[in-house]
């Protein structure tokens, strides 16, 4: 088979555009790391998916549509933050840290812990949803008893102390 043939009369380079993202306005068909190798494995394949499509499973088209739509989501959330110049403003109050300690360095380390190791998972996100749904209440009776910010601030001292600990542990082993 010649490089004609396997570009399939596509322009020179391939027809192939790697790289994700927009350029100029126009979507960019990504090539992802599966679809490279399989193009190693079987150039025929690549050929005729060129000449007549992919046909793809009902189940591929879900995932790839539930792809996409999280894709987009992160692509939302990372114009927001570099307009908003905060990521974790943009995706929720601490509420307790915030009345206790204000934007202070504590609230800032509960908000990397929540974006970095909770939210990640599922056990994470649901605790994330079960603060959320708690907390309001949680601060109206701090704002009411006043006496009970001195307790919550040092029992959140501990938390935060053991946070960044932990902040500091997930970064080391994530360079690894």
């Amino acid at each position: 088979m010649n490089q004609d043939q396997l570009d399939g009369g596509a322009p020179a380079g391939g027809g192939l555009r790697t790289g994700g993202g927009r350029q100029s306005g126009k979507r960019v068909n990504a090539v992802g790391a599966s679809e490279l190798a399989q193009m190693g494995v079987c150039e025929r394949l690549v050929v005729f998916e060129h000449h007549f499509g992919k046909r793809r499973s009902r189940h591929q088209r879900v995932a790839i549509k539930r792809g996409q739509v999280a894709h987009e989501q992160f692509y939302r959330d990372g114009v927001l933050v570099s307009v908003a110049g905060d990521a974790s403003a943009e995706k929720g109050r601490c509420y307790i840290a915030t009345l206790i300690f204000g934007a202070g360095p504590e609230t800032i380390a509960l908000r990397a812990f929540r974006d970095r190791v909770l939210r990640p998972n599922l056990a994470g996100r649901w605790c994330i949803a079960m603060y959320y749904r708690t907390a309001p209440s949680v601060c109206s009776v701090l704002q009411r008893h006043t006496s009970l910010q001195p307790i919550v601030r040092t029992t959140l001292r501990a938390a935060v102390w053991l946070v960044k600990r932990t902040l500091l542990e997930s970064g080391k082993n994530h360079g690894k």
